[in-house]
């Protein structure tokens, strides 16, 4: 422990060369204490190190240990540890309170306050192979130095070179032989033999593979040499012989004497039967011929008769032109006006509707090629069958429904659905093409959507009184005269009779726009007017906000059943918005095939397909109530 005594003032009275020589001397001992001490290493303390010096000193070794390693490879340098050389002890006690005299007071005075040691002074050293340069040692002991050397504490780094190893020391002593066995004293006589390993099916394989191992080699080249041998003896009997075409071909070009005089050879029986097939497939060809040039030639007959002999004001023959004309089908009436000549252009004269039409037909007349148009066969097939469609689409009832789709567009359904009143406009609406349905709803004001959803809400049937009602309001609005009287509505009858309507698909397009506060009002008057429980027929309505509500894993499996292109054609004709939002929560394959699968929403198919997503989801949200995944009262709402 090192203590600092009070300065002292002496008076020196030697002479000044003495004082000279003193102070050279102490200088040239306190410039040799440290190399000296350096050289021999750390000196043991001759006095009571304290135990917080002790830890500092531990704590010290390890930090030197850890910037030796991240500084120097440990196959170049070996850590030998830190030791103490100096610390300070710190006990100044508090002040009294006036100078001169005694504390009154235990706070003050020696021993109030406990000593702190604090280390102030210690060694570390190393060890370093020859291979290590003298620079990079000093630059490793002056590092280390800046390193562990921290506010009061001073460490000196002392580094040592190793001694190289002797090549003796680096070869190992050869392996001792082992001792021999003891000997066996015991006699053989009095030996008993073990007894045998039980026989199982364990120790059968194990023996027969290490039986069988030794020989795989020519088992497997033996397998081998076999395939070999058999492929050669194949091809050998192969090469060079006719094929069955060849056969054929051979025939057909030989004539009937050279062919007979080579059926005499090896080929004689192959050529017969090539000739046989081939005289069957030429008859069987001129027979459907025959036939087909009967058929047309019946048919030409046929259809001639009728049309000279048709009504131009009413049939079924003069109006399938017509009709033809009306659906573009050009190559079919092209096909006509060459069999038939001026006939089908006098049954098509009298219609001015069409004048866009005759002046498109014409012309495709000036540029068709008659070889380009169907064969005579095919064109009276088709003129059969649409003969018979012709005939269906000519009743009354069907013009009258038809009418409603060509000559009435979504602003006029939406005008007569309005003047029907709640009741009759909603049942029309329900009869109205999905496409014009749509578009009607989609510019009708709100307190007619909730109008009309409430009607379709109480029943899905139509009566024949109603039937009826609706297509007098239909004759009478495509006369343009005044839309009838309703029939008087018969209070004690029964009221959910007669025929099915779609009204879950016109409710559908409905519920998607209408308020969600006004819809759950909606469903509970249904709930109140059915007792509670919803019908079973409610399960087919399928709009927007229903999915909406699903979980994420829930939706995902119900999207999964329906087909790509159909669910592509059902999300068409929803909301824009909401469509765009939900396709982004579906997986993103489901967006890349949705997104291949989009396509005009003007075709007959593409409506098809619109009904048929419409369907797929309501199966497949069925198929998950049933499961007990979701509650169509609880999405409804």
């Amino acid at each position: 422990m090192r203590t600092v005594p009070p300065h002292q003032h002496h008076r020196t009275h030697a002479p000044v060369a003495q004082g000279l020589r003193a102070a050279c001397l102490v200088a040239t001992v306190l410039s040799v204490a440290p190399l000296a001490r350096a050289q021999t290493g750390p000196v043991v303390p001759a006095s009571h190190i304290p135990p917080a010096v002790q830890l500092e000193v531990r704590a010290l070794a390890r930090e030197f240990d850890s910037a030796l390693i991240a500084d120097c490879a440990p196959e170049k340098c070996v850590s030998k540890g830190c030791a103490y050389i100096d610390h300070v002890a710190v006990d100044q006690p508090r002040t009294a309170s006036l100078p001169g005299l005694a504390s009154t007071t235990s706070e003050a005075g020696p021993g109030s306050v406990p000593p702190q040691e604090y280390l102030t002074e210690a060694v570390c050293q190393f060890a370093f192979e020859k291979s290590v340069g003298d620079k990079d040692v000093r630059a490793l002991q002056r590092r280390l130095a800046q390193r562990l050397s921290k506010a009061w504490l001073k460490v000196s780094v002392v580094p040592e070179q190793l001694e190289p190893v002797p090549a003796t020391l680096r070869e190992s002593p050869p392996d001792k032989p082992p001792p021999p066995p003891p000997p066996d004293t015991t006699d053989d006589a009095d030996k008993k033999p073990e007894p045998p390993a039980p026989w199982t099916f364990d120790v059968a394989v194990r023996e027969l593979w290490s039986q069988l191992l030794p020989h795989f080699a020519w088992m497997i080249a033996v397998v081998l040499a076999t395939l070999a041998a058999l492929v050669l003896i194949w091809g050998g009997r192969r090469l060079g012989k006719e094929s069955v075409e060849e056969k054929l071909v051979a025939a057909q070009l030989a004539d009937g004497s050279a062919g007979a005089a080579g059926s005499a050879g090896t080929n004689g029986n192959g050529a017969a039967a090539a000739d046989a097939a081939l005289a069957a497939e030429n008859a069987k060809s001129a027979a459907d011929a025959a036939a087909d040039a009967a058929f047309v030639k019946e048919q030409e007959r046929l259809w001639t008769e009728r049309i000279t002999n048709a009504d131009p004001h009413d049939g079924t023959v003069l109006p399938l032109f017509r009709e033809w004309l009306r659906a573009g089908e050009f190559d079919l009436l092209a096909k006509a006006v060459f069999v038939f000549g001026d006939k089908v252009s006098q049954a098509i004269s009298g219609d001015a509707e069409l004048a866009m039409k005759k002046m498109e037909f014409a012309e495709h007349l000036k540029n068709v090629e008659e070889a380009e148009l169907p064969p005579p066969s095919e064109f009276f097939r088709r003129l059969n069958h649409h003969a018979v469609s012709s005939l269906l689409l000519s009743q009354d009832d069907v013009q009258i429904y038809r009418s409603l789709v060509e000559e009435f567009g979504s602003q006029g359904i939406l005008r007569l659905t309005e003047a029907l009143g709640p009741h009759y406009g909603a049942l029309m609406l329900a009869m109205v093409p999905l496409d014009a349905q749509r578009g009607a709803v989609q510019i009708m004001t709100a307190e007619s959507r909730v109008a009309f959803a409430d009607t379709l809400l109480a029943s899905t049937r139509i009566s024949r009184e109603e039937t009826a009602y609706l297509f007098d309001v239909l004759r009478a609005a495509k006369s343009g005269t005044e839309l009838p009287a309703p029939p008087a509505k018969n209070v004690r009858g029964v009221v959910d009779r007669g025929r099915e309507i779609d009204a879950a698909g016109a409710l559908s397009a409905l519920l998607s726009r209408i308020d969600p506060a006004a819809r759950a009002l909606l469903f509970q008057r249904a709930l109140q007017r059915f007792g509670g429980s919803l019908p079973q027929w409610y399960e087919n309505i399928v709009y927007g906000d229903m999915l909406t509500k699903l979980r994420d894993d829930l939706k995902n499996d119900i999207v999964l059943d329906v087909e790509v292109g159909a669910l592509a054609a059902w999300l068409s004709v929803q909301d824009p918005v909401w469509a765009e939002t939900f396709a982004h929560t579906l997986p993103t394959s489901v967006q890349s095939a949705l997104e291949a699968s989009r396509a005009s929403s003007a075709s007959y198919e593409h409506l098809q397909l619109v009904r048929q997503g419409q369907h797929e989801l309501a199966t497949a949200m069925k198929k998950q109530a049933a499961r007990g995944r979701l509650s169509f009262q609880g999405l409804l709402g």
